[in-house]
């Protein structure tokens, strides 16, 4: 996932909100506030994901190995596929699988974005590209909703 500028402005702006809150005795509205303006950011990053899901080009990937990391449970598929340009991408899938989809070898359906022929979802797979933003939101929101009755 990289970071975009609308990023580093919200982090700037989180921080601020909570120097405010804090400075005026209203720390629980600020975080409320923080809560609020996240889901916001997102819902846009959702809309833009969906976004280029749509500009996805089809072609058939091949699964050639499986990335792991030590630090998580899960393991990410590494795909092979050629691109419209003739272009041979090798890319690692960006959601973690804690079992194993596919064996290696496999050859599946993906779409990959053309503005960025390195990123893919596996056709079928489209919620799981946005399925973290929606728990945080989901999540979040009883926390948010707790605190502001404390207030």
């Amino acid at each position: 996932m990289k970071v975009e500028r609308i990023d580093m402005i919200w982090a700037a702006v989180s921080m601020i909100i909570v120097a405010v809150s804090y400075r005026k005795r209203a720390l629980p509205f600020g975080i409320l506030l923080i809560y609020l303006l996240m889901a916001a950011l997102f819902a846009y990053h959702i809309w833009k994901k969906k976004k280029s899901l749509g500009n996805g080009i089809p072609v058939i990937g091949k699964i050639v190995d499986y990335h792991t990391s030590q630090k998580l449970r899960g393991s990410f598929p590494v795909v092979t596929y050629t691109t419209e340009s003739g272009r041979e991408i090798t890319s690692v899938y960006s959601v973690e699988e804690r079992t194993p989809e596919y064996e290696i070898g496999d050859e599946k359906m993906i779409c990959y974005d053309p503005e960025d022929p390195m990123m893919f979802y596996f056709v079928g797979r489209e919620d799981e590209m946005t399925r973290d933003y929606f728990r945080f939101m989901l999540y979040g929101a009883p926390i948010a909703f707790i605190m502001l009755m404390f207030m």
